[in-house]
């Protein structure tokens, strides 16, 4: 039985000791997936994005501007008057 308990110890000590390690190996390996994934997903925008395109405006000329004339004869405007019973 005693050794048995010696042998738990033993695991969880070692274990204390390489879990710092263990850890920062886990997140610099997904860290670094990470990175690799965003610069391929930034490569894709920029491939797609027009770089001599950045800061001009397009206007469509067709679609000309039509005067409209508001009639004297629409009506008029009445405020809304609340109603009690």
């Amino acid at each position: 039985m005693s050794d048995f308990i010696l042998v738990l110890i033993a695991i969880f000590i070692v274990f204390g000791v390489f879990r710092r390690y263990l850890f920062f190996l886990v997140m610099n390996a997904v860290s670094k997936k990470l990175f690799n994934e965003m610069q391929k997903q930034q490569q894709g925008h920029s491939n797609t994005h027009q770089p001599n395109q950045e800061g001009k405006v397009h206007v469509d000329a067709s679609n000309k501007k039509q005067s409209k004339r508001i009639n004297d004869d629409d009506g008029e405007y009445i405020d809304y008057v609340e109603i009690k019973d």
